[in-house]
């Protein structure tokens, strides 16, 4: 049996999901709560030394890092392929993971835990808060936490984001005026790495950015017809925040809109 250790609004993990779903794989479901830093506990870093989420435990296998999790699964249990045949299609499929890796999910932060995280972090004590970041072990990571909290949506890395994000979809609509799917005619690992990040834009109350790309709400929307969908993602945002969110984002969209 496998086992996924995860958490409903990490990316990375509602990635490795949409794999497990699309493959009809069972599985068993562990939550490590990474806001109370559950990541950082003993016996999880006994499986994943980084405290990141996910790991995906296969019998006496341990794969960590959600891009080798997606392409383990999809070797290891070969049925029903999310690889598309031919080299260019697969060298085409492999750039939206590599993608996610080195610049959407690097630069994610300046929305998801600002949205997700910082509202539970401002309810806490000071001395609360100060025993979370000194559990963490990257300084980048502490130094972000810190001034994200200080400063909320005036941080830069608000802005980095929603620049980021709006270059994503950007380079989707270009790649699905080609196919119905971001490799090809049908779902490969490229449509499960970029889901979590365009389904979360959308709950966050971004979908003017979705919108503005037809071709990536109708990509959205085909998804959402899927049982993939739901699994991936499991979560929904309270209407204040969403508002919240919106209020900071509109003039940044605007701006990026007339820079374009």
């Amino acid at each position: 049996m496998l086992t996924l250790y995860h958490y409903p609004t990490s990316p990375c993990a509602a990635k490795v999901r949409a794999v497990l779903a699309e493959k009809a794989l069972p599985y068993e479901s562990r939550i490590v709560d990474i806001i109370e830093k559950e990541n950082l506990r003993p016996e999880y870093l006994r499986l994943h030394p980084k405290g990141l989420v996910p790991t995906l435990v296969d019998g006496d296998t341990v794969v960590i890092d959600s891009t080798i999790v997606m392409e383990y699964l999809d070797t290891a249990y070969a049925t029903d392929s999310l690889e598309p045949a031919g080299a260019y299609a697969q060298a085409k499929m492999r750039k939206w993971p590599k993608w996610v890796d080195e610049t959407l999910h690097p630069n994610w932060p300046g929305l998801a835990w600002l949205i997700l995280i910082r509202p539970r972090w401002l309810a806490k004590s000071p001395a609360e808060i100060e025993a979370l970041l000194a559990k963490l072990i990257d300084p980048v990571r502490r130094d972000r936490q810190q001034r994200m909290l200080a400063q909320g949506f005036t941080a830069p890395e608000f802005i980095a984001s929603m620049r980021t994000l709006d270059a994503s979809l950007a380079d989707m609509e270009k790649a699905l005026a080609v196919a119905p799917w971001l490799a090809g005619d049908t779902i490969t690992l490229a449509d499960c790495a970029m889901l979590p990040y365009v389904a979360a834009a959308e709950l966050f109350g971004l979908a003017m950015m979705i919108e503005a790309r037809p071709r990536v709400a109708d990509w959205l929307a085909r998804f959402k017809q899927r049982p993939s969908f739901a699994v991936t993602m499991p979560w929904t945002l309270d209407a204040a925040s969403i508002a919240e969110t919106r209020r900071h984002a509109l003039p940044a969209w605007d701006a990026l809109r007339k820079a374009a």
